[in-house]
């Protein structure tokens, strides 16, 4: 088997899936922004779960995006993270977005809609019900925004 390592191929998935990202989050024009967002998301989430369940999450992601995920991770058996309301999550999040360089933008959707969008994008990537798997994982507050 021979296997294509193609950074063009690379750049155009997570081109691709940028653009339908940021179109879903209404700024198709701020790829930047959503690139922040959605490892802000990707890593608050990837703190709170399993350590069994982060590893599949990497697996089907475009090659770029598996390396934002697993930037700074500090992986353990038990989950770093532990919240259990949409508040908290929201302050993770909105405290990561922060810590990498996303001032105060004017998102035309909420913080609980934007984790919501990012998290069912995975779907794009993922088989089965490897989605549900992972929003099991999640605070039973929590799943409910991303339903």
């Amino acid at each position: 088997m021979t296997f294509n390592l193609s950074f063009e191929k690379f750049a155009k998935e997570a081109h691709d899936y940028v653009n339908e990202l940021a179109k879903d989050l209404g700024h198709p024009e701020e790829k930047d922004r959503v690139l922040k967002i959605w490892r802000a998301v990707m890593h608050t989430v990837r703190d709170r779960i399993h350590l069994g369940e982060a590893m599949q999450l990497i697996d089907p992601l475009p090659m770029i995006f598996k390396g934002i995920y697993v930037e700074d991770w500090k992986y353990s058996e038990k989950p770093l993270k532990d919240f259990s309301t949409v508040e908290e999550m929201k302050e993770e999040v909105k405290k990561l977005q922060a810590q990498y360089g996303e001032e105060d933008f004017p998102w035309s959707k909420s913080t609980e809609e934007i984790i919501s969008i990012t998290i069912n994008s995975l779907n794009r990537f993922l088989q089965g019900k490897q989605l549900e798997h992972l929003k099991d994982q999640l605070p039973k507050e929590v799943k409910e925004i991303v339903e």
